[in-house]
């Protein structure tokens, strides 16, 4: 019950003042004109949407986390005032970092001035990533065994550990970067993962961590009220940072971090096209588009159509976590 509150409270929260955030930035200038895609339905004479969307999300995705922490504290019962509640406030801390990351681009973008180096940006995913490590250190998860999935056992990464969770984070904060050739992808593609992260952290009693990622779902849910063409706030990249790297910071601290890898599936295949793209490069050819979106779009395809097959994928690959959450566990006992 309280899960189902925090995505209610995050839902009405993001929804409410979406709105009102979207008018004011459109007001201060920050409305970037509007980039026809091939499908998608425009308002003749619309003015630019404001690319902040990070904004809505953060503020029903943090508000709604810390009002479902205080309710299940209250309650009493397995979660810990001081080891559970500071790993969810270290998830909440991190992922406004990665939104704060890409809300810098965001507001340069609107400003019509350059984006950040590439090498900047990376450094302060890199950051992010390491500081939320180190808050997980510091707070006694010395830990370096990871669940393998399907498999039923474990495995001890050891020095390893650190090393590919930061891959990890930093992969799943570039994948959702990537999803943003139309806008409402980056949302589609992050809405199953965040109810993956939910389900495999309720699974395996860590209900902190799912009580926040229902949260993000429910701010999710609220955001793409205005993000789908016609739009009237897009995701930007602060925005699908957030919603990229959030889910997995939570399945990390919850201990499951490889169950939520299939519904990831959409952000795998940006990374494959990306490599893709290299290799063309390095042979002489046109890379093509920036991403596998915006490659679907020069196809023809609605933009639309294209979020709604990330979506799909990405819930195929969220029953697949949950699943195989529930099946550790039964092979486990």
């Amino acid at each position: 019950m309280t899960e189902l509150l925090a995505a209610a409270a995050a839902f009405l929260l993001a929804a409410l003042c979406g709105k009102p955030l979207a008018n004011w930035l459109s007001a201060k200038g920050f409305g970037r004109s509007l980039m026809v895609k091939k499908g998608e339905s425009v308002t003749p004479g619309q003015v630019g949407a404001p690319e902040f969307g990070a904004l809505p999300l953060l503020a029903g995705f943090i508000p709604a986390s810390i009002l479902a922490l205080l309710i299940l504290l209250a309650a009493g019962g397995s979660l810990s005032p001081g080891i559970d509640a500071g790993k969810l406030l270290a998830v909440l801390f991190s992922a406004a970092l990665f939104a704060a990351a890409g809300l810098m681009d965001d507001w340069r973008r609107g400003k019509r001035l350059p984006e950040l180096p590439l090498f900047a940006r990376v450094a302060l995913i890199l950051g992010g990533s390491v500081a939320f490590l180190v808050a997980l250190r510091t707070l006694g998860e010395t830990s370096n065994i990871v669940l393998v999935p399907f498999w039923g056992g474990q495995a001890d990464l050891g020095s390893v550990w650190f090393s590919a969770m930061v891959l990890l984070i930093t992969g799943a904060a570039c994948g959702g970067d990537a999803c943003g050739a139309v806008s409402g992808e980056g949302a589609s593609a992050s809405l199953p993962l965040a109810f993956a992260s939910a389900g495999v952290s309720a699974v395996f009693g860590a209900r902190g961590m799912a009580a926040a990622a229902f949260a993000l779902a429910g701010a999710v849910l609220g955001l793409l009220l205005y993000a789908f063409p016609p739009e009237k706030m897009r995701e930007g990249r602060g925005g699908r940072m957030l919603l990229g790297a959030a889910p997995v910071l939570m399945a990390i601290a919850a201990g499951a971090p490889l169950f939520v890898l299939p519904a990831g599936a959409p952000f795998m295949l940006e990374g494959a096209y990306a490599v893709i793209r290299i290799f063309r490069t390095a042979l002489g050819k046109k890379p093509g588009p920036g991403t596998l979106g915006g490659y679907l779009l020069e196809r023809g395809w609605p933009g639309r159509t294209v979020s709604g097959l990330y979506a799909l994928l990405g819930f195929i690959g969220a029953a697949v976590s949950v699943g195989a959450a529930c099946l550790y566990l039964r092979t486990a006992v």
